[in-house]
């Protein structure tokens, strides 16, 4: 991943989509941390405490900071619905256009200068492009939806409505919690194992503790399974709970804590 900042304000692209033409990547950051305020600096949670004008007036910088005409992010509820933006949405009203995002957790566009994304404070955001139909789409994946197959469910949804080749994708994992520090229950490991993961791989064990789970590991299991192709995947590596002095994390901060925004544009 890349550091960029522009007037003050900061955002990581996935260094593979950057040698694309016609893509850009973003993830944001907290950009500052302020001792005592959980929502510091650039948090982009709607659905937060924080006051819905700053959230705004984050948003607006992150749009103007990168061009966009648009940016869409859909009210997520850790399930597995996932909504296509299209040119006919785009002209509903903003609270028409909130009715329809409510409760997706992955949103895909073909849509050009329309920025989708995913916010985050723990969970895995995933980004995927298709170059050949100029689509794409943003995954928010917790343990819930990665277990239900939340990665797997847009990349069929991408074949299905642009005739994507699961092949032709490419991928970025974002920062998330870490498999070091995700300590689950025996009822989280059960999930994964009864969802089909190759608990080898996703579930680790340390001695004397509770048993973890590899978020990061699962991702890559899903988007190998559906044919995507290791050399179009990147996959950060930044664990939000040891990092969250630069980005939200709600086991580090507190579930009240702000929002990072995981996004792609066309």
């Amino acid at each position: 991943m890349v550091l960029h900042e522009e007037n003050s304000f900061q955002w990581y692209s996935f260094s593979l989509f950057d040698t694309l033409p016609g893509v850009v990547t973003f993830v944001t950051t907290r950009n500052g941390a302020v001792v005592g305020d959980p929502f510091s600096t650039d948090n982009m949670g709607e659905y937060t405490d924080d006051r819905p004008e700053r959230v705004a007036a984050n948003r607006d910088r992150l749009c103007r900071a990168l061009g966009f005409d648009r940016l869409v992010t859909p009210r997520q509820v850790h399930g597995v619905e996932v909504f296509p933006v299209t040119a006919a949405f785009l002209d509903f009203d903003r609270s028409q256009q909130a009715v329809y995002l409510d409760g997706k957790d992955a949103v895909m566009t073909d849509c050009p200068g329309v920025a989708i994304a995913v916010s985050t404070a723990d969970c895995v955001p995933v980004l995927l492009y298709d170059p050949v139909h100029k689509a794409c789409a943003a995954v928010h994946a917790g343990w819930r939806g990665m277990a239900a197959h939340i990665v797997r469910g847009t990349i069929a949804a991408m074949t299905e409505r642009y005739g994507t080749d699961p092949s032709a994708l490419f991928a970025g994992v974002g920062p998330s919690i870490g498999p070091d520090c995700f300590e689950v229950g025996e009822e989280v490991v059960q999930a994964f194992v009864e969802a089909g993961f190759d608990s080898e791989v996703v579930v680790r064990r340390y001695p004397s503790a509770r048993p973890h789970i590899d978020l990061w590991a699962a991702a890559m299991e899903e988007l190998l399974s559906c044919g995507v192709s290791l050399s179009q995947v990147e996959v950060a590596g930044i664990c939000t709970k040891t990092h969250s002095d630069q980005f939200f994390s709600a086991r580090a901060l507190g579930v009240r804590s702000g929002r990072f925004l995981t996004g792609i544009c066309i």
